[in-house]
């Protein structure tokens, strides 16, 4: 039976493997109900956050298998982005089928037409979770609490300025089905993080981290790290700064922007080495040498990577 892989972008966040997870169990549901032969396979192509991890155990789901690239012949869905980037190694030789996103279009073709599902909301969840109603598909309680919390990672507990009503219909209606309260469900997911006192830099600096290209054709590395606890973080700066120096030099990066959000205090510590004088210009700050803290901000793809790539 052909199988098709259905995966989000590399260092997946919560929003990615959720995504992946729901959007694989709506698709073989479908394919029973037209009597199709074909499978769909929730895959990943990095290491698995915490509170993922937490969420999946809680709710008796497996974790995805973790890929290392695809290849002539496969047929995949990617989930949660678009971008070459930040997607599986090999792609450019593999078909894609469907896109389901909540980010910009990163400059992808395709040889064939393909479904694309794309909304500027909050999170890649909401879009999969509304698939269900759409399509009939009764979702089961595991798969909406996976759902749930994900829309509510990604959305920083509806906090996100990328929060839409749209997003807060789909996380009432879901958290109700659950039997959560939204916002202390969301709480006790951030809190099951690791203390960041503990994880290796590298695991803090890396963890939900992208490339992107600059309209000049550098690439820069934009790396979010959301917290409950933001001066354990700042306490490990010298490190975070030193592995971001690392990762200019290695990769050739422009510039390597580090951002730890505080979700209770609803703003970023921004930390960034490489061509700072681009940042600085972006925002009007000084992040040459020193973090400088941004209130308000809570957004990478809207707040931080939207003014960046405009620049």
């Amino acid at each position: 039976m052909p199988s098709i892989l259905v995966f989000g972008h590399k260092n997946p966040d919560n929003d990615a493997i959720s995504a992946a997870i729901g959007y694989a169990y709506l698709k073989n549901e479908l394919a029973k109900k037209n009597g199709e032969d074909v499978t769909y396979e929730a895959v990943r192509l990095g290491g698995l956050p915490p509170e993922t991890e937490w969420i999946l155990s809680e709710n008796g789901i497996e974790t995805p298998r973790l890929i290392e690239g695809v290849g002539e012949g496969d047929k995949v869905i990617l989930v949660d982005h678009s971008e070459a980037l930040q997607s599986a190694e090999g792609l450019e030789n593999a078909e894609i089928v469907e896109i389901v996103d909540h980010h910009r279009l990163g400059g992808l073709t395709t040889a064939q037409p393909l479904r694309y599902n794309a909304m500027p909301v909050g999170s890649t969840c909401a879009i999969v979770a509304r698939e269900f109603g759409i399509e009939g598909i009764e979702m089961p309680k595991a798969i909406a609490a996976v759902l749930l919390g994900a829309m509510l990672t990604d959305t920083v507990i509806m906090k996100s300025p990328t929060t839409t009503n749209f997003d807060r219909d789909i996380i009432a209606k879901t958290a109700e089905f659950v039997g959560v309260d939204p916002v202390e469900y969301g709480m006790n997911i951030f809190k099951c993080r690791s203390n960041p006192a503990e994880l290796p830099v590298d695991k803090i600096v890396n963890a939900d981290a992208k490339e992107f290209e600059l309209s000049n054709g550098n690439k820069v590395y934009i790396g979010q790290f959301e917290t409950v606890d933001l001066q354990a973080v700042l306490g490990r700066e010298a490190e975070i700064r030193e592995a971001i120096k690392a990762l200019v030099a290695e990769k050739g990066y422009q510039f390597v922007l580090f951002f730890a959000t505080d979700i209770l205090a609803e703003g970023s510590q921004f930390i960034c080495e490489g061509d700072t004088e681009f940042v600085n210009k972006v925002f009007g700050i000084d992040v040459t040498g020193k973090s400088v803290w941004m209130p308000g901000v809570l957004s990478r793809k809207k707040q931080v990577a939207a003014p960046i790539l405009a620049a």
